[in-house]
């Protein structure tokens, strides 16, 4: 027991000293990871980053002659204290004449502050371009990767979070690719200014650097705290770019239920959260900044008094004096932003890590090293034991079989939730499955290069999805490069050429975002004329006629006998009366239960039929 009571305090300290390192240790690694991640993209501009940071070591370097003129003209004007041994070859009238050195002097001090200036806008110029631009390529090659995750991906993400990695956490980073050669040559000054303060007086340049410790001390025990405030500041913040995105997106729903407060409310929590987050971040920089300020200011203290008595005995000159507290200013001034420094790495660490996060995130649905681009399709459909999983062990398909012929319609309706769009899905590659095959004219569609495989299908979903541009570039978004003929003619065949025509601007007529400007009816119309300039052999339509009135829906449905026209169609429907296909499928719970005719299938009395019934009000639920 007596051994157990006295080495606890030993354990103790041992404990403490690994935690201390091991945290240390995490936060160099996680920062060293985040910049190894980005080292391609500062390499491609490594040529303007050396030229900014040998710039700034000039800078820096001219930086140290500053305060000479200041100390000549004290000990040599004011004092007439002989010039210093190297400026003795000076000539005659320059040593003897008092205000001529003066003159000379102010000179040099005009000519250092012209040569600092263009070097620091040089410098500056060329940093932050070059930040400016590794920003913008990893911006780029971000928002690549995110249309390479499929779908799945996309169910999971919250919006406004996805957009806040790409937007605030990139120029968090920017800022970090500007000023690390900064911090490099701070670092090289605060080295060089302590050579020049031991040259002078190593005794007061020893007491000057009893600083560099303390601010050591005070980071360890604020950047780990810092770093996990701003992580959480990070993550509020895109939980309040989801909820701004999703609300406003859907501000009709929002408004026609009377639920303003409500979201007002919600967004006001979470900012609240946000806001807290923030705080404490800021709270704990103000502490490192402020212990940061008073070690700076203590140890300036010491070093004045030491330096005072020095020069009253005589050891050091008034000029002396003068040099020695401008480079402690100057070697101070980098250890003052080290708790900027320190903010600024804590908070580019979290932003690195969330921007790696997605970065490192492999898409599921990709070309096979062996694909090959896809054949104009004679459109022959089949799945063969199809299964898929949107999570593990819960099948959302299971054993699917299917044939559809070339040039075949069918109609795939069943209960909500039963299957119909995942199965579609899989022919596009939206997703792939988890078992089994699906077949394009016999063919794997893994087999396929997914552009090219998509390019040969079209898809007209749910909810007609336009872009905030004009209605001639949201209908030759099916075929980029399409001519305005094109354009017109697919206008034509889609039904909606007139109302097009009347429009003030015709097809040069901005639309709202996602086509607001335009009816219901309209903006699926629009959608139809898309997929018909895209001019595909297989056609996916997914519910396209629900929410319309009967006037839109069948302006809608004549459009599309002309979209579908020669073509393999697959339409999701629940207006079973309106499906008007030869081929009906029924999904439910994963299955086909039942495939044929309309008329077979009523004749069965099975799903389909119950499912008629109570479309008709003949049968109650």
């Amino acid at each position: 027991m007596i051994e157990q009571r006295t080495a606890p305090p030993q354990a103790r300290v041992l404990a403490a000293f690994r935690r201390r390192w091991l945290s240390w240790k995490q936060r160099w690694h996680a920062f060293a990871s985040v910049v190894a991640r980005l080292y391609p993209y500062v390499r491609k501009r490594r040529g303007p980053l050396a030229l900014g940071l040998g710039l700034d070591l000039i800078y820096v370097l001219v930086g140290l002659l500053e305060p000479w003129p200041m100390k000549l003209i004290f000990d040599n004007v004011f004092l007439g204290q002989p010039l210093p041994a190297v400026l003795e070859r000076l000539p005659v009238a320059l040593a003897d004449d008092r205000v001529f050195l003066l003159n000379v002097l102010i000179g040099a001090i005009i000519a250092l502050a012209i040569v600092r200036g263009v070097l620091y806008y040089n410098r500056q110029v060329l940093l932050a371009r070059a930040g400016q631009q590794i920003a913008a390529a990893l911006r780029l090659d971000l928002y690549s990767h995110l249309h390479r995750l499929p779908f799945g991906y996309h169910e999971r993400r919250r919006t406004g979070d996805l957009i806040a990695r790409l937007t605030s956490d990139i120029q968090v980073l920017r800022e970090l690719f500007t000023n690390v050669p900064l911090t490099l040559t701070s670092g090289f000054m605060v080295v060089a200014m302590s050579v020049v303060m031991l040259f002078i007086d190593w005794q007061l340049a020893l007491v000057a650097l009893t600083v560099v410790p303390c601010i050591a001390l005070l980071l360890r025990t604020y950047q780990r705290p810092m770093k996990e405030a701003i992580r959480k500041q990070r993550d509020r913040e895109g939980r309040l770019a989801t909820i701004a995105s999703e609300v406003l997106g859907a501000i009709k729903v929002v408004q026609g239920f009377h639920r303003e407060q409500y979201e007002v409310e919600r967004f006001g929590s979470q900012n609240k959260q946000s806001l807290r987050s923030g705080v404490r971040a800021a709270r704990l920089e103000a502490k490192l900044r402020w212990a940061t300020e008073l070690s700076v200011a203590v140890v300036t203290a010491l070093v004045l008094g030491i330096a005072a008595r020095r020069v009253l005995h005589g050891a050091l000159s008034p000029g002396d004096l003068l040099v020695f507290v401008w480079y402690l200013q100057a070697f101070n001034r980098p250890l003052r932003g080290v708790s900027r420094l320190s903010q600024r790495s804590a908070r580019a660490t979290a932003c690195g890590e969330r921007i790696m996060e997605l970065l490192d995130t492999q898409p599921t649905v990709r070309d096979r090293p062996v694909a090959t681009a896809a054949p104009r399709f004679r459109g022959e459909i089949e799945f063969h034991g199809v299964w898929f999983e949107h999570l593990p062990d819960v099948p959302a398909l299971s054993d699917v079989n299917l044939r559809i012929g070339p040039g075949e319609r069918v109609t795939i309706v069943g209960p909500t939730g039963a299957g119909k769009t995942t199965l579609v899905s899989l022919i596009p590659r939206f997703y792939d499955p988890t078992r089994g095959r699906v077949c394009i004219d016999g063919q794997d569609v893994r087999n396929f290069m997914l552009a090219s495989l998509r390019e040969r299908i079209s898809i007209v979903f749910q909810e007609p999805v336009l872009f905030a541009t004009t209605i001639a570039e949201n209908i030759a978004y099916g075929r980029p490069g399409a001519s305005i003929d094109e354009i017109v003619q697919a206008a034509e065949l889609a039904g909606i050429h007139r109302v097009i025509a009347a429009l003030p601007d015709g097809y040069d007529t901005v639309i709202g975002e996602r086509g607001g400007t335009l009816s219901g009816g309209q903006r699926q119309c629009v959608a139809i004329a898309r997929a018909i300039i895209k001019d595909a052999p297989i056609v996916i339509l997914d519910e396209p006629t629900v929410g319309l009135d009967n006037r839109s829906s069948s302006l809608v449905m004549q459009a599309l006998d002309r979209l579908i026209e020669g073509r393999t169609v697959i339409m999701i429907s629940h207006q079973l009366r309106s499906a008007g296909t030869q081929r009906v499928v029924v999904v439910e719970d994963g299955h086909i239960v039942e495939d044929g005719s309309r008329e077979a299938l009523l004749a069965t009395g099975g799903l389909y039929h119950r499912m008629e019934l109570l479309q008709t009000g003949l049968l109650t639920p």
